[in-house]
């Protein structure tokens, strides 16, 4: 999901958290993964799923904001999404409804949180930065129908809720490690 460094992408010099984001880009896909391969998975397995993934996209925007412009909007929406995927966790004997509508309610807020934070980047899209933005509003907005659908039908769609999400979470940990390997540095080649 890493939003942030995709708005600076072009600009930004090679960085030393490329490891972490490709780890963390790897094991959104993974989870995301898992969701599309098994969404008949009972409660409380969906729950962890769900759970994990959300700590992990939280665990990676809160590493980006390092470099965001906008580091309190941007550690705001990770913390965002960690508390999420920590209410699922710990939240016992819980039903695939509370599921539904945790994990709707945290994918509309980070969809729109998202799309706020490249606001700022769209006066830049003249520098021939939007590119970055334009790929932040469309996660932006996918996660937002993806948690409008959970809130409207939390019980009947559970297994496209958990398609959906797989989907969200393998574009955005694909984009991750995209990103991840845009990022490492390159060795200098004598001239």
């Amino acid at each position: 999901m890493a939003t942030i460094y995709r708005q600076q992408r072009q600009h930004a010099a090679p960085s030393a958290l490329w490891p972490a984001l490709l780890a963390l880009g790897t094991a959104v896909t993974i989870l995301g993964l898992l969701l599309i391969t098994n969404p008949f998975a009972t409660a409380g397995a969906l729950a962890v799923l769900a759970g994990i993934a959300l700590i992990l996209s939280g665990i990676s925007e809160t590493i980006a904001a390092a470099r965001s412009k906008n580091t309190a909007t941007a550690a705001f929406f990770g913390m965002l999404l960690v508390l999420g995927g920590v209410i699922v966790l710990v939240w016992p004997g819980v039903t695939l409804h509370v599921v539904a509508v945790v994990v709707g309610a945290v994918l509309i807020v980070s969809g729109l949180v998202r799309a706020a934070m490249m606001r700022p980047s769209s006066s830049r899209s003249s520098q021939g930065g939007s590119g970055g933005a334009v790929w932040g509003y469309v996660l932006g907005a996918l996660s937002v129908v993806v948690g409008i659908l959970a809130l409207v039908w939390p019980g009947v769609t559970i297994v496209v809720l958990a398609v959906l999400f797989g989907i969200q979470l393998i574009v955005a940990g694909v984009a991750e490690i995209a990103l991840a390997l845009a990022l490492r540095p390159h060795p200098q080649h004598p001239a």
